[in-house]
């Protein structure tokens, strides 16, 4: 396991230890109509991709574009989510970040996309988009004063884009200079639950779990969205927090212009300001 899932846990544990002697005043996180965490998600990043030739052609080739293109592992984004408490006992939230990354390099060893092969010794140019918007409707089926559980459902928006450039062969023959690149839309919808637990009326502890394995429109594969977070509110409407976020996406993928696999992981801490309201 990661360092970065000790190091969330440690948080977690320390934050519940130190304070369970504090007065028992309710977090903004449980006490606001609205919370607004904006920071920087700071993750480990592994993107690998394939993109199969026509159909009857042999499949394509699983492309790690973090060790084939050197490309960053890791990654710094801006990231956001958002929680609006409305009613008695609902909950509607949303999440979003966006990573994107391209380097040029010379190859070592051949690259299948597709039809086309770029060849050992070729000068390339390859990168990646993606992007993330979760949105997530809940019911509160357990509250008290000092904690708060709740089920629902929701989707993920998600976009997904990559791109290989340079000098290519199809069949063994020269086909020039090629950019070759596939994109993929999807509303991918899901199951989750929420638990926040308030230590005091300055630190909360927040664990949040989404999950989705169907087949959807083009896509068909699993979907997995993880945090578990703790927060301090430094004054009536600000606070600070950190939180572990684990996301991962392992689908297959059978659309117009694009047959083949995406698995793609962002794991790693999220360090944010609060506004609550």
């Amino acid at each position: 396991m990661r360092c970065s899932v000790w190091l969330a846990a440690l948080l977690l544990l320390a934050a519940t230890s130190s304070l369970a002697q504090e007065a028992r005043e309710v977090h903004p996180w449980l006490a606001s109509k609205y919370s607004l965490d904006l920071g920087l998600f700071m993750p480990e990043r592994q993107v690998e991709l394939s993109v199969y030739g026509p159909i009857g052609s042999i499949q394509g080739q699983d492309i790690d574009f973090d060790e084939r293109f050197g490309l960053k592992k890791r990654d710094d984004l801006f990231a956001m989510n958002f929680a609006w408490r409305f009613g008695e006992k609902w909950e509607l939230g949303a999440q979003y970040f966006e990573s994107t990354g391209q380097r040029s390099r010379t190859l070592d060893e051949d690259v299948e996309w597709g039809e086309f092969v770029f060849g050992a010794g070729t000068g390339v140019t390859a990168g990646i988009d993606f992007t993330l918007v979760r949105a997530f409707f809940g019911r509160n089926f357990d509250s008290a004063e000092h904690h708060d559980f709740g089920i629902g459902a929701g989707f993920h928006y998600l976009e997904i884009g990559a791109f290989i450039e340079g000098q290519a062969t199809i069949n063994g023959q020269d086909a020039g200079f090629r950019r070759e690149s596939v994109n993929g839309k999807a509303p991918l919808p899901n199951v989750g639950a929420w638990y926040v637990r308030s230590l005091s009326k300055r630190w909360a502890v927040k664990l949040r779990a989404d999950w989705f394995a169907a087949e959807v429109g083009d896509y068909d594969g699993e979907l997995v969205n993880l945090a578990a977070g703790v927060n301090y509110q430094l004054f009536d409407h600000v606070g600070l927090g950190v939180s572990y976020n684990y996301f991962e996406l392992d689908v297959g993928v059978d659309k117009r212009g694009w047959r083949g696999e995406v698995k793609t992981i962002y794991d790693g801490l999220f360090v944010h300001a609060s506004v609550y309201w």
